[in-house]
């Protein structure tokens, strides 16, 4: 277990690869696909350069251009050495060398103000201020003292004075200030060094307080997925694992999916549900994994809300080693006990108590009902043998496919957990994997075949080249292993596959793992699943 004194000097070389990987999902300030890409881009490795990056990735200084490019581009362009780092002055360098010639912090401005302008701590917090409150005849009235005190000390001109001063009334816009950086930066490393060397105990905290995003399906499936690629599976519940909150086991590095986080199941439901568990296991002198369908039925379906059972039931969570039926089978044997009067289901509980009959079918208690149909009242006869005919020839089929199982458990859970829409395909269709992509498992293949569910498309308009004008997309898909965010296709491809690339979407991809720092697949040819 990870404790907060292990982290000690922020010196850890693995927990710096993986920020600079981009697996930042559930690290502060970074969880985001932003926060992901730029850490890539940036590869800090300090405390100084992660404080640079929670900085430069916050909305005013990717909007804020110089010569045609965002600062956040300048930043690690520079810091990369593909551009040459300039400075406004020579004067500067001293101020912003270690942020390659950008203003980033609040205190960098001051400090400007100090060594060029010769302004006193008290007049540079004034002009920290001015900035701050956007006051135009506040900043005219700092500027003339900001130009006038350049004068006096003589490093720079008046018309270098005066870039330098507009130069810092733009940064206004976007400049942080540094000690909220650095606080800011230190929780984010935190929370990746927990991630390194604590991923399972990392991604059961995360997934227990999901609640606390605006988008709690949202949140579970992000990091669900993440977890795949760590190599950590996130299991639906199931009778041998019926847990209220998401639990690990580090002995198998899984982690089971809670109730509480079933759709339709809300907190009153929750604490009958437990209370109920508790009270069957009591009745039946056996654990809830030993628990066969009827019992689950009669002593537990009875007990709660329709709409949760139903929920529970379509995620696996009443499936054990007692009970093999299918999630369709046991929602349509579930309909029609409702549609059974009250004392029609008492004398079926009873007479199953009494004859032993702990391991029959519904359909055969059923049966026994209708031949001793003096316990059914007359004018219900005919609605009985109904019920029992739909029992044995049901209306519809009710075996549980992988795309209706993927589906429901989206539904109810935000993500399939069992198995994904991709694979209703055939085996040979395909030879890799968005798991073995993401994680440099392959890093080239010429006839690379992925079957996936498309989860996002962006389109982006092409602004230069022989192709300018035309749009092009970034795919983000998942299959049973996990979630790739790194599919691309070009403008040719996207013109004439457009229209298979939605959300939600199940498609072949045909394409080429391109061999570069930043795992790719291009795709060449789409087909409909």
């Amino acid at each position: 277990m990870v404790q907060i004194e292990d982290i000690k000097n922020f010196e850890d070389e693995a927990t710096w690869d993986l920020i600079c990987s981009g697996r930042t999902k559930g690290v502060f300030q970074l969880e985001s696909r932003l926060g992901s890409s730029w850490a890539k881009r940036a590869q800090p490795r300090s405390i100084d350069e992660l404080a640079d990056l929670v900085s430069i990735i916050r909305p005013g200084t990717l909007e804020a251009e110089l010569d045609g490019k965002s600062m956040t581009k300048h930043y690690t362009d520079r810091k990369a050495k593909i551009d040459e780092t300039k400075y406004l002055h020579p004067a500067l360098e001293t101020v912003l060398g270690k942020t390659y010639g950008i203003i980033v912090y609040q205190e960098q401005a001051m400090r400007i103000a100090t060594e060029i302008a010769g302004f006193t701590p008290e007049e540079a917090d004034s002009l920290r201020k001015a900035m701050g409150k956007k006051d135009a005849a506040l900043m005219k009235e700092v500027e003339e003292k900001f130009i006038n005190g350049a004068k006096a000390k003589g490093l720079v001109d008046n018309v270098s004075a005066a870039k330098i001063f507009e130069w810092i009334a733009a940064s206004a816009r976007y400049s942080f200030n540094k000690s909220h950086a650095v606080a800011y930066a230190i929780n984010s490393f935190a929370s990746a060094y927990c991630k390194t060397h604590d991923p399972i105990k990392f991604y059961t905290v995360y997934l227990n307080n999901a609640s606390s995003k605006p988008d709690k399906q949202r949140e579970i499936k992000e990091l669900v997925m993440d977890a795949k690629l760590q190599g950590i599976e996130v299991l639906p519940p199931r009778l041998d694992f019926f847990y209220r909150r998401f639990t690990m086991d580090r002995a198998r590095n899984v982690i089971y999916f809670g109730y509480s986080d079933v759709k339709n199941v809300g907190e009153g439901e929750q604490e009958t549900l437990a209370r109920v568990v508790k009270e069957a296991e009591g009745v039946t002198g056996k654990s809830i994994k030993e628990f066969n369908w009827l019992e689950c039925l009669f002593l537990i379906g009875n007990e709660i809300k329709k709409n949760a059972f139903i929920s529970i039931i379509s995620v696996g969570g009443l499936i054990g080693k007692n009970n093999k039926l299918n999630r369709n089978r046991m929602v349509f044997e579930f309909d029609i006990w409702n549609k059974l009067t009250i004392k029609e289901q008492g004398w079926i509980i009873d007479n199953w108590k009494s004859t032993k009959m702990a391991n029959s079918a519904f359909i055969e208690l059923v049966n026994r009902m209708i031949n001793n149909n003096e316990k059914i009242n007359s004018r219900r006869i005919t609605s009985v043998l109904d019920i029992y005919q739909a029992l044995q020839n049901p209306p519809y089929s009710l075996e549980d496919d992988y795309v209706w199982i993927a589906d429901i458990e989206q539904k109810l859970m935000g993500c399939s957990l069992t198995c994904s829409q991709a694979d209703n395909l055939a085996l040979d269709d395909v030879n890799i994997t968005c798991k073995e992509i993401a994680n440099g498992e392959v890093t080239k293949m010429q006839d690379a075949k992925l079957a996936v569910k498309i989860n996002q498309v962006r389109e982006y308009k092409l602004k230069r080249g022989q192709h300018e004008g035309e749009f092009m997309a970034f795919v983000i898909a998942e299959d049973s292993s996990g979630e790739l965010d790194s599919i691309t296709v070009f403008s040719e491809e996207f013109s004439q596959y457009k229209k298979l690339l939605f959300e939600g979407n199940t498609v072949l991809l045909y394409g080429e793992v391109q061999e570069k720092k930043e795992k790719s697949f291009v795709v060449k040819k789409v087909f409909q699943i």
